[in-house]
């Protein structure tokens, strides 16, 4: 990830993909004080100027309500029902299988149209099958 500025919002794939645009994504740090790491393949996404403020708010957790708690020390029940309703007031989707995935310097949405639509406007990925795919914006673990 050191090629890339944090945080980046992606299509993570947990399988190599064919096409150009797709980078491997080697030992991102992640789960707060757990200090776990991804392995996976992503494809940066461009984001409309209107969404970085939410995507930069999400890295900054501000869909927390008690802020001061953060993620750094793992994600409960009432963490990933704050994040979902933060995506749901932004447009934006998380299915029970993505959220599960939710983690400091994680952050999953689905990979949908409208997700996508919503994210990055009319920049339409051709040939990208979706299933199996994530969103996530990427960003940086706790210290």
């Amino acid at each position: 990830m050191s090629d890339h500025p944090l945080p980046v919002t992606v299509l993570l794939s947990p399988v190599a993909q064919e096409g150009a645009g797709w980078l491997p994504l080697k030992n991102h740090v992640c789960g707060g004080f757990a200090r776990k790491t991804l392995d996976a393949y992503m494809y940066i996404l461009p984001v409309l100027p209107a969404m970085q403020e939410m995507i930069d708010d999400i890295t900054f957790e501000q869909f927390l309500g008690d802020i001061s708690k953060g993620l750094d020390e793992g994600v409960d029940d009432k963490q990933r029902n704050e994040y979902r309703a933060y995506l749901l007031r932004h447009g934006l989707t998380v299915s029970d299988t993505n959220l599960s995935a939710l983690t400091q310097a994680i952050y999953p949405m689905d990979a949908s149209e409208k997700n996508l639509l919503a994210l990055a406007g009319k920049t339409s990925i051709k040939g990208i099958n979706l299933d199996g795919l994530q969103i996530a914006v990427l960003g940086e673990n706790c210290n």
